[in-house]
């Protein structure tokens, strides 16, 4: 979560309170609080001004298990790179104390195998589509030369080959509308609880 260093204002904490409530409490074990202008500490150490800090701030931090780092706005390109590279062992850090483990949340788990359901479904469909339509083609240029009729059932086979294909894709469309859906109403409802 990054911050601009200095008080901890309302929106940010009504927004930290919306991350907890669409992605649950658990959130926070994935979550370092990320300072920026650490010029502004003018040879402060970052923990004595967080010794000082807002008491509310104080407490995110703490649910973040006390992962915090600040990073200087005006570094130079050596420093930044020194700041990269220590925020990165952070991170790696507090990937490798919960377990190796990344956040999840129940919108996002199973999606793999939503997927493969739903490409399974779609393509029982297109089968079942491709087959009718080529009874129909069957039926109507059962008069017509044999030429003809094969090359009808020859390109709805095409183009339902084709269909799946694309089954991987369609069925990610359907579930990024399924899982959006999901974000939207709980945002939603989010919102009106912080910001009437």
């Amino acid at each position: 979560m990054v911050m601009q260093l200095g008080r901890y204002t309302k929106e940010e904490q009504n927004t930290v309170a919306l991350i907890k409530t669409v992605f649950g409490p658990e959130v926070t074990k994935n979550m370092i609080v990320l300072f920026t202008r650490k010029e502004e500490l003018e040879g402060c150490s970052l923990d004595s001004f967080l010794e000082s800090a807002d008491v509310n701030l104080r407490s995110i931090i703490k649910e973040c298990g006390n992962r915090y780092f600040a990073i200087s706005n005006k570094a130079d390109k050596v420093e930044k790179e020194v700041q990269v590279q220590m925020l990165v062992e952070l991170i790696d850090k507090m990937v490798e104390n919960n377990g190796r483990s990344y956040f999840s949340h129940q919108i996002y788990e199973n999606i793999e195998e939503k997927l493969q359901k739903r490409g399974e479904i779609l393509k029982k469909i297109y089968a079942e589509e491709r087959d009718n339509e080529i009874r129909l083609i069957e039926q109507e240029y059962a008069t017509k030369l044999e030429e003809e009729k094969e090359e009808q059932i020859k390109l709805t086979m095409m183009r339902y080959e084709e269909k799946i294909r694309n089954i991987r894709a369609e069925a990610e469309k359907n579930i990024f509308k399924d899982v959006l859906s999901v974000i939207l109403k709980t945002i939603s409802r989010v919102w009106h609880t912080f910001w009437k």
